[in-house]
């Protein structure tokens, strides 16, 4: 069976014509961009028993789909086929051969998800090792390897460490031995050994009559003289035992780890070259894992020095010791003593971990690149309002984040010596009754609509008790295409059919409604409806991307100073 993509391109302008171009495949992948329309065939030389289409085990909607016994081909219809997907995806007719196709990310530039995947890896590193590794999608809790994407057992054995190190400090392993040494005269234990060293060495030592009266002073053949140093017998501590030579063993053992994976790394970043699908510089997977593998290494770095601060600090409880790197065998002291008995569990833990180099998550993708952009808008709104209350003394409250869910329901910030609060709400519903806000449904809203879930609301009750509104949607799609498709749709149901109740004018709407999406729109950051920006409401569209954050911040102060938040 052959496998066919045919890319469509359709002009804005009439007389609209219409262009199908094939899709060749590049090292075996077709190469085909997340918003665009493809159509799809499948050129069979027998008749298949099933002709249902899946991409990744999602069927297509069989009315896309045709079936010419003629010609022998099954043809799926015009479609955004691969809308809001990332990476590598499936598609099978049947139980028939299945095709491999690279689905890269068109409204985001290479550099935008650089900058916008490093924000988030660095604002919620387990969430997007979640979103782009495989390992984590696969949901393994495997405590006995360790990976890019894996370091807490590394951790675990780090600060395991750190907090035996005390009690360690005061009874460390150590064993005694006999020794001589030249020692203060006046502390030292003499034997006759000291005698006859003493007696040997005469000619070292200074005569003088004028040390008769000297309170040390000692008499030799009619001789007055002081003796400061003598050889004696002295009891060492020796540090150097079995289980000390162990502990430090594990160390070693642990940095070895973190440079094996750090050179694994390394030769997965070689290998994975940042595709820009034929230098248009479109995001790609690969460059998505290129990134996160740098972050990693960047863990793994920090990793490694905190295990050489540590080791350091065991090293000088441990003097002259070397380290065994074979694991340790259970001893009398490992077994009998709380501390040693700690450790070396923790011993076994680290001599029992595992580099995985067999977990690349090269073949796997993202489905939710509209649900990355919205965190991403999250974190970008949660920044910017603790940028504007930089100055103020207050108290942040966070709720829970839901099951299923990647932001939190609520964020409050409300002055420690104030009355007004703000609240920035994630999807909170709009219905023909107050819930969640005090904004409600009025109007002829959608008939198949109970109520309205924008992505994110800001309330703003001023210290009056009053309350004010701005609606922010974050939109995964070109800005042309809000602006023709979006905006008119979003200023019905988010202004013309919402009001505030409660309030002294009967229908007070929101302030604000700003539509977000990654690029400018016909060049403007800030692009809005209104004639006068000074007037509200104001309705319009913001450019919210890694290369350029300021709208966001620019609008968000805007509403601040609208609304005299804190004054």
């Amino acid at each position: 069976m052959e496998f066919k993509i045919f890319h469509i391109r359709k002009d804005s302008a009439p007389p609209h014509n219409t262009e199908r171009e094939e899709v060749l495949p590049i090292d075996g992948f077709h190469v085909v961009l997340e918003h665009h329309f493809y159509e799809l065939e499948f050129h069979y030389f027998e008749l298949p028993v099933n002709t249902d289409v899946f991409i990744d085990d999602v069927e297509v909607d069989k009315s896309l789909i045709t079936n010419d016994e003629h010609t022998g081909n099954v043809t799926v219809g015009l479609g955004q086929h691969f809308s809001n997907q990332l990476g590598h995806a499936t598609v099978r007719i049947g139980n028939d051969e299945s095709f491999q196709v690279r689905v890269d990310a068109s409204k985001l530039s290479s550099e935008d998800a650089e900058g916008m995947i490093t924000y988030l890896y660095r604002k919620n590193k387990s969430l997007i090792l979640q979103l782009f590794t495989k390992e984590e999608v696969d949901g393994k809790d495997n405590n006995s390897t360790i990976s890019m994407t894996r370091l807490s057992p590394l951790e675990k054995f780090i600060n395991e460490m750190e907090n035996v190190l005390p009690a360690l400090a005061h009874s460390p392993r150590y064993s005694t031995t006999q020794d001589r040494e030249i020692q203060d005269f006046a502390t030292a234990n003499i034997d006759e050994q000291s005698i006859d060293w003493l007696l040997e060495h005469l000619d070292e030592l200074y005569f003088d009559d004028a040390l008769k009266d000297h309170p040390d002073a000692i008499e030799i053949d009619g001789q007055y003289t002081v003796i400061d140093r003598i050889d004696a017998p002295v009891i060492k501590m020796e540090y150097a035992t079995y289980e000390n030579e162990c502990i430090l063993g594990g160390f070693y053992w642990a940095r070895k780890l973190v440079d094996d994976l750090i050179t694994h790394i390394d030769k997965v970043n070689g290998q994975k070259s940042l595709v820009q699908n034929e230098g248009s510089g479109y995001a790609t997977f690969e460059s998505a894992q290129v990134i996160i593998n740098a972050q990693a290494i960047e863990d793994a770095q920090d990793i490694k020095t905190r295990l050489y601060r540590l080791e350091r600090k065991y090293m000088q409880l441990f003097p002259n010791t070397k380290p065994n790197v074979h694991p340790p065998l259970l001893t009398k002291r490992f077994s009998s003593v709380n501390v040693y008995s700690n450790i070396f569990l923790n011993l076994l833990q680290v001599y029992n971990l595992k580099l995985d180099t067999q977990n690349d998550s090269g073949a796997v993708k993202t489905s939710f690149l509209d649900q990355i952009y919205e965190l991403y808008t999250y974190y970008q709104l949660y920044d910017a309002l603790l940028e504007c209350f930089k100055d103020f003394n207050y108290k942040l409250e966070i709720s829970d984040t839901e099951e299923g869910e990647f932001i939190p329901k609520r964020v409050s910030i409300q002055p420690i010596n104030g009355k007004w609060q703000m609240n920035l709400l994630y999807q909170p519903q709009i219905g023909r009754e107050p819930g969640d806000t005090h904004l409600v449904l009025h109007g002829k809203p959608h008939r198949d609509s109970f109520y309205y879930t924008p992505d994110f609301v800001l309330e703003y009750c001023d210290p009056h008790l009053s309350l004010r509104y701005g609606i922010l949607d974050a939109k995964y799609k070109m800005a042309k295409t809000v602006l023709e498709q979006d905006l008119k749709e979003s200023s019905f149901k988010y202004y013309t059919c919402v009001r505030v109740i409660g309030e002294k004018r009967d229908h007070q709407k929101p302030d604000f409604l700003w539509l977000i999406c990654p690029n400018a729109c016909y060049g403007r950051p800030v692009w809005t409806m209104n004639y006068d920006d000074n007037f509200l409401p104001i309705i319009g569209i913001v450019m919210n991307n890694a290369e350029s954050n300021d709208p966001i911040k620019q609008s968000i102060k805007k509403m601040m100073r609208e609304w005299n938040v804190g004054i």
